[in-house]
């Protein structure tokens, strides 16, 4: 059976041209919720626009909510989606140099001692990162090129507008909303388990998981939101504090990050369709375009017979943050071929379009899949993932082309952090 080729090529929609390589921020899409969605480049965090105006500021009160809330100003600014995890924060701490063992206590479960580095434990690595003193949140906050939220902003973030008693309204919190300590606690749950206990804005985890901290004038101290350890609703209250030493960290204190709102005067945008991976329909032309434009390329080459294929077609493929990142700073280069499925490959349409790849035709995936093989010779196991210098870029180039190896990208759907990090380390070495 002759080989057939069929890559993709979806419009690129919501992106500026124009934007620099070292921007901050990317924009994504609004969310469900109406507010705008970013992808912050440093450390691939979603970050969320809240804009400004007034919210309804409920004061500390012990027991039930009596006193009527009063409006409070606040500036709009940004805050992230989820608290800041164990993955991320071990990347920060490989960066951070002689100052890492300061910022991070041992024995504390999520970060460890690897090789004179650091790494996620295996299994929490999407696990708010706990082992983060305060002194370790600011710094972690500052290298991301953001900063810790303040209380006013913490609570608009988490209630709204309206000032909710809960980041979901008024209803206690159950097991479908939040992650405590009723019936009995269970540990730190990944970041964004709870989607039924989002914020007004979309924001995760702002109750329940882990307590998150907010910068008051004697640093990140306050901690507020609840955590799996708490046994009462009243803990994970909007309008509930407690306090934490800048100098200590447990296991259920972690942290989130705010920015200035760059544009703070401009409204909030409307909602657009999110924006598709951008792929080319030919090898050549897109290898061309990265030399032209001087990025890496991605190089995916995927499987019929592949479940693993089929998760990073589906999960990650179409991640809002992955696509973003790679229709801004990257030229990706999709084949596809049958595999096992050689006698019974998945059906093009009568006019030869690929059913899995809308808009482009079976032959063209194959045929790239082929050009692609002949340049890195091998793939372990499928799909076979590649970070390419442009240059390099030549039939039997082997690993004389590869700025990052098969070995280093995670073969499951949802590990857009891991691509995000290694697209970077690849355009970093291009430089």
């Amino acid at each position: 059976m002759a080989l057939m080729t069929r890559a993709f090529a979806l419009l690129l929609l919501s992106i500026p041209a124009s934007w620099a390589d070292d921007a901050p921020l990317v924009y994504l899409h609004v969310n469900e919720n109406g507010a705008e969605e970013w992808l912050r480049v440093k450390d691939g965090a979603i970050v969320i626009r809240v804009p400004k105006g007034d919210y309804l500021r409920r004061p500390y009160e012990g027991g039930p909510a009596t006193e009527e809330p009063k409006p409070f100003a606040v500036g709009s600014f940004l805050v992230d989606k989820h608290e800041v995890t164990n993955a991320r924060f071990a990347r920060f701490l490989g960066e951070a140099g002689d100052d890492a063992a300061k910022l991070v206590r041992p024995g504390i479960p999520g970060i460890l001692r690897a090789g004179g580095g650091w790494v996620a434990e295996a299994g929490l690595e999407q696990h708010p990162v706990t082992a983060a003193t305060g002194h370790g949140a600011v710094a972690y906050a500052k290298w991301a090129g953001a900063r810790i939220p303040t209380q006013p902003e913490w609570e608009r973030a988490a209630g709204g507008a309206e000032g909710r008693l809960y980041p979901w309204g008024a209803a206690e919190p159950d097991a479908t909303r939040a992650n405590f300590g009723r019936p009995s606690p269970r540990g730190t749950l990944p970041v964004g388990s709870f989607a039924a206990g989002a914020s007004p804005y979309g924001c995760l985890d702002m109750a329940g998981n882990a307590y998150d901290r907010v910068l008051t004038g004697r640093g990140a101290v306050m901690i507020k939101g609840g955590s799996w350890l708490s046994p009462h609703p009243l803990n994970l209250r909007v309008l509930d504090l407690c306090m934490q030493s800048m100098d200590v960290a447990d296991r259920s204190v972690g942290f989130r990050c705010a920015m200035d709102d760059p544009e703070p005067d401009r409204s909030p945008r409307a909602p657009t369709p999110s924006p598709a991976l951008k792929l080319a329909k030919d090898f050549e032309t897109a290898v061309k375009e990265a030399r032209d434009r001087k990025v890496p390329v991605f190089l995916t080459l995927l499987l019929d017979t592949c479940g693993q294929c089929d998760r990073t077609r589906e999960q990650l493929l179409r991640d809002p943050r992955f696509v973003a990142y790679c229709n801004e700073r990257l030229v990706v280069i999709l084949g596809h071929q049958p595999g096992d499925a050689v006698l019974d490959p998945h059906p093009a349409r009568e006019d030869g379009s690929c059913t899995l790849y809308p808009g482009l035709t079976c032959d063209e995936h194959e045929a790239i899949f082929q050009k692609g093989l002949d340049v890195v010779g091998r793939f372990v196991v499928s799909p076979g993932n590649f970070v390419l210098h442009p240059g390099r870029i030549r039939g039997g180039a082997g690993a004389e082309a590869v700025l990052v190896p098969e070995r280093d990208l995670p073969k499951w759907g949802d590990a857009v952090d891991e691509y995000l990090a290694a697209f970077e380390r690849a355009r970093k070495a291009m430089e």
